[in-house]
């Protein structure tokens, strides 16, 4: 897990979870939105291998995600990569991520970044209780609603720069042969079409 003194350092640590399939400049502007609005030290993205709420699997593998974030996020020092659920077999469970980044930074205050569409479907969530004890939610405003039945902390947020981004539109202007430059960053374009992901 990327971190300097994961041991000993008092971090205010984000962890954003996600298929990231692709990431997309949406990603990078909510995790940056984040760090300024909420003076965190640093922003950990977590890919997931399988959404224990979706039935379908990431359009391409493990190590191409993990390759374009590593793309992406060249240079950013306060953007961290950890390929915990990765490693994890089974359904990549939040409260399983949670304890295992707890562990490793255990002097860390933790806030897990989400969408307020996310939120609405917190009861469903695996041990949602014990994951609301561990962190704290960053709720980015997108109209959801609230959630119910469980005793959470949420710090709610404006997102003040709307990007209208989705992987899913990514994915379809890549199998329509349609540019994708605006969406995500170059490299992470230049790395799709070297892979000619998505195509099908």
């Amino acid at each position: 897990m990327k971190g300097p003194g994961a041991k000993t350092s008092r971090l205010r640590l984000g962890i954003y979870g996600g298929t990231f399939d692709p990431v997309h400049s949406g990603h990078i502007l909510l995790a940056r939105d984040a760090l300024e609005q909420v003076r965190l030290d640093a922003v950990l993205f977590v890919p997931c291998a399988q959404s224990p709420l979706k039935r379908s699997k990431p359009r391409v593998s493990d190590a191409h995600r993990l390759a374009m974030l590593r793309l992406a996020l060249k240079g950013e020092s306060r953007f961290w990569i950890s390929r915990c659920e990765l490693d994890r077999s089974g359904p990549s469970y939040a409260v399983e991520t949670a304890t295992e980044i707890g562990e490793a930074f255990p002097r860390a205050t933790l806030f897990w970044l989400m969408g307020a569409d996310q939120l609405a479907e917190l009861p469903r969530w695996h041990r949602q209780q014990e994951l609301a004890r561990r962190v704290t939610f960053l709720l980015f405003e997108r109209g959801g609603k609230p959630v119910r039945g469980i005793k959470a902390n949420v710090l709610g947020l404006p997102r003040p720069r709307r990007v209208d981004i989705s992987a899913t539109e990514i994915r379809d202007r890549v199998k329509s042969r349609l540019p994708i430059d605006c969406f995500v960053p170059a490299p992470i374009a230049a790395y799709i079409e070297r892979h000619r992901l998505y195509r099908s």
